[in-house]
This record gives structure tokens, sequence and C-alpha cells, in this order.
């Protein structure tokens, strides 16, 4: 029944006459579609996860429970409303259950995270130690059947009952996050089918906005008509879902054929520029967010850098071969260059820290600068005593643009005039800039130096002998005043203005006299070796320190305050340490449970420069050798004779990452702080801790493979004649090599293809491939549609003749707004009658289609004729009216001709 318009005061028309056309019922599969999408969210969560781990576990017990659960869940959800308390109580159960079992489920989780960290971590050691093997299997099922049930009822309900992607990625995402943060690899396929899970499950709960939030029947108004709302029309929402999963899992496939067929394989530098992005997001802790940001913008190529000093913290080192530092030497040296930038004093919650502002309260450090004489200047003066024809030398610096605000300096400076000094610790060119700087100082190794020291104790019953000079016989007269005034202040005047002098290094008067600085710094260095002794022998009084002095007690008890027990107790420590750990680059996180040295040293037993340095310090000072950290770069005697000599004998040489490096400073009285080696490898004559490389042949095959022993080593166990050593960085990721049927690289036997014309192939064969593509579209489309139109029930036909004309129409930007097929007919007629069809033709094949379509009458042959000349007029006409380019979209992106 029709009445007439109601006219308000808006000006709107409203009829209160609707009358609702509805199509031939056709099948409802939008319960077995979100069922589908659901089961493959459960099992490939499920798959995908236990897929990338090898636990221990009853397998048979666990598949039989998640199908069991997930059959329980399945079913409930279906039966949506009626079943809704069940899944209520169900949820109710299981926190019940959970709450009993915890002890057990958290139990699970040790052992589970156990194996992760060993998968993560290619570590034998375990993270949770102590656990009771027997009582494995169970918990582990109880954590993995309990984590299935959590599963069902959330990915059921929220999939099936309430699409939602919130919670069931809350719960599935951490997952295989587990794995994929630790740089473990989700199988291929069953990490596919949960990306797909997700898309679903999104697409789901956002293409029918307010389909499953209780919205309200309605209408929405545009200009003067209003239309029913969006979730009163037919819902497409599950059958989205399926498309999305079939389009994830198709796209992967092709992309997967393609690759496997075109043999694709990256650049170098774009694998090496992916790798080290991947690295420094796998590497990536909020414990260390500073340095975690600046190894990820320096990956991606920002020059953000920071430096702090935490230990542990990165899986591995991966160096670039870049030159960090231009050296330049007046002459060429013996022994190592040792160019500090950092020393490190206090060790403490895996961390190196510099000593309290408190500390530097000493006296001693007032009288440092009062007196223009420091502890970093004394090891030169001492040591001249020893060796007093050294040579001297200048070493310039230029550090590159990355490296400009760090200042380096090697040790045993001699103090022209130029020096900056920060505290008792680092020394600087005060006229440096941008980093550049120079030096001048004598370079004597570590162990010589102890040799020496030895002997000259042996020689004297005492080690140190007590001299008395008088200020009136020092020859340079500033040095007369400060002497003379730091006698008198710390009341060492015996007599008149003579004053003792304790050496440990005997030498001659007149020397002393000449040089009056060395007697000036002996005086000095009484009270700074008391400031030594009181704060750099601290060790954390933890018990993982008191388990490494008690496995090292044999050692650290040799010290008996000589100087002989002295070096053969470094000497211990260092021999102990190379026997037991190896040198790695690939060492490894230490646990956030524990501590750094007595992870090393203890239990992981490998680790690169940093391990060895701070274990070495701290064992040290176990033993009552004073001992610090320090970092910076080594210049070994085989760098400087692969430099360039220039014409005026001095030879300058480019410094690269890889020999960025930590060592240990130790305090000899008599000297002050010297350089001291405990690192696997480092030697002042060579750097020798490249990766071993073995070759395995298989004949049969023709395959040879190479691989690479992840840069490990234990010093002694590696001949150098089958270690590699190159001028690059150290490499430190395995390479396979295969060559199959005596062609390839290397055989001999292959076609050089140049690299440019290698590429032009392949995108040729590209532009084949799509080219196939398209065509094969183009036909099957053609193909289809020609099927549809002549074979089947003739109001089938009819159909698709109008949807083609509706495609048609929509090229002519003529589309349908409000559904009303008799408007839109005399629209079309209106704009296109008797240009691209007769007149009255497309009113005709719309009263032909609708008649198809909501009555019981069957089109005639004439009929169906009739409509398929209308629409090959209207094809003809658009083709010829268009452009070319609009032609060949027509032709082959759309299809419509």
């Amino acid at each position: 029944m029709k009445r007439k318009n109601i006219q308000n005061k808006n000006g709107i028309s409203i009829s209160d006459s609707i009358v609702m056309s509805v199509k031939r019922k056709h099948a409802n599969y939008r319960k077995p579609f979100s069922a589908a999408i659901a089961i493959i969210g459960f099992i490939s969560i499920i798959k995908a996860f236990l897929g990338m781990f090898h636990f221990n576990y009853a397998a048979g017990t666990v598949f039989i429970a998640a199908a069991v659960i997930g059959a329980l869940y399945l079913t409930l959800a279906i039966v949506g409303k009626k079943a809704l308390w069940v899944y209520a109580a169900s949820v109710i159960v299981f926190v019940i259950c959970a709450y009993r079992k915890a002890a057990k489920i958290a139990l699970g989780f040790k052992f589970i995270y156990n194996i992760v960290y060993k998968d993560a971590y290619h570590s034998e050691i375990e993270y949770y130690k102590g656990l009771k093997s027997a009582l494995e299997v169970s918990s582990v099922n109880t954590l993995f059947i309990f984590y299935i049930w959590l599963l069902a009822i959330i990915v059921f309900f929220f999939t099936i009952c309430r699409p939602n992607p919130v919670l069931p990625l809350m719960i599935t995402f951490p997952v295989l996050e587990i794995g994929m943060y630790n740089g473990i690899r989700v199988p291929v396929f069953w990490g596919i089918l949960c990306i797909a899970f997700w898309l679903a499950l999104l697409a789901m709960s956002t293409i029918d906005v307010g389909e499953y939030s209780g919205g309200q029947s309605g209408f929405v108004r545009k200009n003067d008509l209003f239309f029913p709302k969006r979730h009163m029309k037919l819902k497409v929402t599950e059958k989205c879902g399926m498309l999305i999963i079939a389009s994830v899992v198709g796209v992967a496939a092709v992309s997967s054929c393609f690759l496997k067929l075109t043999h694709y394989k990256r650049s170098e530098k774009l694998d090496d520029k992916r790798r080290e992005i991947t690295e420094a997001l796998n590497d990536f802790s909020f414990d260390n967010l500073a340095e975690s940001l600046s190894n990820l913008s320096n990956a991606i190529g920002l020059d953000f850098e920071y430096e702090n000093h935490k230990l542990g913290t990165n899986d591995h080192v991966r160096y670039k071969n870049v030159t960090d530092l231009n050296v330049t030497l007046d002459h060429s040296i013996d022994g190592a260059l040792y160019l500090k930038d950092y020393a490190g004093a206090v060790y403490k919650n895996n961390e190196w820290f510099g000593l309290s502002s408190s500390a530097y309260k000493d006296p001693c450090f007032k009288d440092f600068d009062s007196y223009d004489l420091h502890p970093q200047d004394y090891p030169a003066m001492f040591t001249k005593l020893i060796y007093p024809n050294v040579q001297e030398t200048t070493v310039w610096i230029k550090p590159s643009a990355k490296k400009s605000r760090h200042l380096y300096a090697p040790y045993d400076t001699i103090n022209v005039g130029s020096l900056s000094y920060q505290k008792d610790l680092t020394l600087s060119d005060s006229k440096a800039k941008k980093g550049e700087c120079s030096y001048k100082f004598i370079n004597v190794d570590t162990d010589s130096l102890y040799n020496e020291l030895v002997n000259i104790e042996a020689q004297n019953s005492s080690r140190q002998s007590r001299e008395v000079y008088s200020v009136s016989d020092v020859k340079i007269a500033n040095v007369k005043e400060k002497i003379n005034k730091y006698c008198n202040e710390n009341d060492l005047i015996t007599y008149d203005d003579y004053f003792p002098v304790d050496f440990s290094i005997p030498a001659p008067p007149e020397y002393l006299l000449s040089n009056s600085e060395t007697l000036l710094a002996e005086l000095m260095q009484d009270k700074y070796k008391q400031f030594v002794y009181e704060n750099y022998l601290q060790v954390p009084d933890t018990k993982a320190m008191n388990e490494v002095r008690d496995a090292y007690s044999d050692i650290i008890s040799m010290y008996d305050g000589s100087v002989s027990s002295e070096f053969a107790t470094l000497k211990a420590i260092r021999e102990r340490m190379l026997s037991e750990c190896t040198y790695s680059l690939y060492p490894r996180k230490t646990p956030s449970n524990r501590d750094f040295v007595n992870y090393f040293l203890l239990e992981n037993k490998k680790g690169y420069c940093t391990h060895y340095a701070t274990s070495g310090v701290m064992l040290a000072r176990m033993a009552g050798i004073p001992a610090r950290y320090a970092t910076g770069y080594i210049v070994v005697e085989k760098d400087i004779s692969s430099g360039r000599s220039n014409a005026d004998g001095s030879v300058s040489l480019e410094v690269k990452d890889n020999r960025s490096h930590a060592w240990a400073e130790i305090y000899i009285d008599s000297i002050g702080w010297v350089p001291y080696e405990f690192t696997a490898g480092y030697s002042a004559q060579e750097v020798n801790t490249e990766p071993v490389t073995t070759a395995a042949t298989t004949s049969n095959e023709n395959v040879t493979t190479t691989t690479r022993d992840m840069s490990e080593r234990t010093t002694g166990s590696v001949s150098r004649a089958a270690t590699t050593t190159t001028k690059t960085a150290v490499t430190t990721k395995a390479s396979t090599s295969v060559n199959k049927g005596g062609s390839g690289i290397g055989s001999g036997n292959g076609i050089h293809i140049p690299k440019a014309l290698k590429n032009i192939l392949l995108l040729l064969f590209a532009l084949i491939v799509i080219t196939v593509f398209i065509l094969l579209r183009r036909k099957f489309i053609l193909s289809l549609r020609e099927k549809r139109f002549t074979t089947g029930k003739s109001e089938r036909k009819v159909r698709y003749m109008y949807a083609y004309a509706e495609k048609l129409l929509e090229s002519l930007e003529m589309k349908s707004e409000n559904g009303n097929y008799n408007s839109f007919a005399e629209e079309v007629e209106k704009s296109f009658g008797g240009i691209y069809f007769d007149e009255g033709a497309f009113k005709k094949l719309t009263d032909v289609a609708l008649r198809a379509s909501f009555s019981q009458e069957t089109p005639t042959s004439d009929e169906i004729n009739e409509s398929r000349r209308t629409i090959e007029a209207i094809s003809d006409k658009i083709y010829k009216k268009a452009s070319r380019f609009d032609k060949l979209r027509m032709m082959y992106i759309n299809v419509l001709k």
C-alpha cells in the first residue's frame, strides 16, 4: 500500500511506505567461515611455537588435549548465545584449575625458558639452575595444556562470537615474539597462517563496523534520501576474512615460486645492511636503551653515538672494517701501542663506573694541580730510570668523523706543556681540534718492564732503598722551589734542607738531580699510592664473586707483595683464563640474573676483550694487586709494519674498527699505571683471533661446504697455519658454498656474464612473466564471461549480462547511487541513449533482468539475444571513443573488451 508523502518543515520528503525486494535465498556460510578462521588461528599458533624449539614434552598428550579443548570451544562458539553460560562457567573452571596448578605451571615455564635461552643464545647454560629433570615432562605438559585452554577460550570466542583482534593478539603474538626477538626462525607455513589469521580477524572486526557492537537498526541520510545502515545489509565479514587468508597464502606461495624460479639473490650491500639492522633490533634492550638506539641509528645510517660501559648486554660483536683512526708515528716502534680514552674504577651490577666525587677530594689531587705533576706523568719518568736511553716517539692521531668526540692518548706520555688531565684516569691534548691530537711518549712492553723489575728486585735485598738529597743540590730552579715547598708542607725536611726519598729503582744521584721532576714525582707518589690501594682493590661482596674467589684461590694467594710474585700472579691469571675460556665474538648476552665475571669464568666461558679484561681486573684485585678497566684501540707490531712508510721516516696507518679493544691497567708501585693484556690471542706482535676455516668435501655430489667457527678459539689449540688472517673485519657468519655438476663459480666451465647484463636479463624475464600473466588472465576472464553468457539457466545469463553492463557504465562514471534500478535505467537512457546503444535498449535490458531476478518468468531467447546485442554495443562504442591508454586498460587491466 502506498500513501502520499509527508512534507516536514526541513523540506525532506518521507514516504511512510517502504518496499523491500529480496533476491533468492542463498546458503549462509558465516558460521562455517568464522569457524574455519578460528581453527586456522588456533592450530597455526600452536604449530608455529612448537616448531621454533625442541621442547621435552609428551606430544601425544598435548595434541589430544588440544583437539578435545578445541572441539569443545568450537562447539560452544558455534551454538552461540544458548551456550554462553557454559562458556562463562568454563572460564571460571579454568581460573580455579590454573590457580591450583600455579606452581607446576611456573616450573614448566622455567623449563621452557631454559630451552628458549639455550636456542636463542646457542649456549648450554641454563637460565634457571637446579631444576629437577624428572619433573620436566609433566610440568611442561601442564603449562602447554593450560596455555592451549586459554588460547581456545579467547580465539574461538573472539573469532566466532564477537570478532575482535585485541585479546587474540595479546596472547598469540608474544608467544611467537619469544622466538623472533631472539633470532629464532618461525616455521614459514605456520607463520604465514598466523599472519593471515591476524589480518582476517582485524578485517572481520572493522569491515562491518557496528555489526558486533550491539548497534540498533536504522537509516542514514544522504541528501534528501534515507538508506538502511550497513549492518542491516547482507553481512560478508567472515567471507572477507576467508578471502584475506586465501590471499595471504596465495601471495606467499606465488612469491616463493617466483624467487625459486628466478634464483633471486639480494645484493651483498643490501644483505649487509639488512644484517646490521636485524642485529641491532635483536640486540635492542630497554635495559640498555640509549646504546640500543645508538646501534639501531648507526645500522640505519644515522650518526647518533652513545657509549656506556654496561657489560654483557650485546649478543655479539660484528666489525664493519671501517677506519676509525688515522695514526702517524715519527718512526717505527716495537711492541703494542695502546690508545686509551676511558678507564673504569668501580665494577658494580655488570657495569663499570668512575669513582665517586668524594674520593677525589683526597689532598693528593690538590697537589697534582698545584705542582703540575700528575699520576699519568709517572710511568714515563720512572721507566726512564730503567731505560735511560729509551727512544722518544711522537704520535699524531686523527679520528674519523664518527669518533671525533673521543680523545685518545698513549701510555708513558711526556708532558711538553700541552696536556690536559682528567683526574688520575686519562689525559688529552689541550690543543686538540675535532679529536686531532699529538703526543710525545716512550713505548715499553709491560712484560719486558716486569722482567727488568724482577731482576732489579733480585739484585737488591730490600725492595725499596732510601736516599737523602739536599734541596740546594737540585739543578732546575722552578722544580727546586716545588720540592722545597712540598717537603715543608709534608714535614719531609730532616735537617737543614735534606729530605729522604724511597726508591724501588736505583738511579745515579746525578741523573735525579738533573731530572729533578722525577724526585718530586717519587715524593708525591707515596700519597697517591695510598689512594690507589684504598680505591682500586674494591671487589663486590656478593655470592657470585665469592664463587670466583674460591675457584681461583690457588692463584690469588700467590701474591706476597713482591714484584716477582705480582708478575707471576698476573701471568697465572692470564694462563688460567686462556686455558679455560674461549675467545668468541658470539658469547651471547649475559643473563640478567647472572654476574658478568662469574658467568664468563665459571659458566659460559666464552667472550671477547671486555670479558677477559673485566675478569682479569677483578682477579688481580682479589689477589691484592690494584687494577682497573680501560678501553680504546690497540695497534700491534704487525699493523705498524704493514703501514705506509713516508719519506721522512714516519709511518702512517689506518686503525680499523676491529682494533677497538678493552684491557686491564695494573698499578706497579715503582712505575704507575701500565696496560696489561689478559685477552686470548692478543700480543704485542699480532692479534690472532681470526676464525678457523675448515672444509669437508663429499665426492659423490661434488659438494664443498665451508664453515666458520663463529670466531671462537682457545689459545694454543689452533695453529697459525690453520688460521685465516686478513686485513678485513672479522666475519662471524657461517657460510656455505655448494657447486654441483662441475658448473658454476669456480668450476672453470661456466660463462661469465657481466652484472649489468644479468640485471637487464632479469628485468626482461620479469617483463615476460608479467606479460604472460596478463594475457593468461585476459584469456581466462573472456572465456569465463562467454561461458556465463551462453550456458546455464536463462535467468542467470541475463543477470550476468546486466552486471557486465553495470561495469561498462562505471567506466563512463555512471553508477547507481540509491539502488533503484528503474531510476538508474532512466538516467542511463537520458545520458547515453542513442549514443552508446539504441534508445530504450538499456531500459529493456533492465526490465528483463528485474523479471529474471524477482519473478517466475523466464526470459525468452529473443530477449537474451537482444540483451547481448545491447551490452556488445555499449562495449564497442566505449572502446572506439577511448584513448589509446584507456583502450589498453580496458582490454588488459579491466578486461571489459
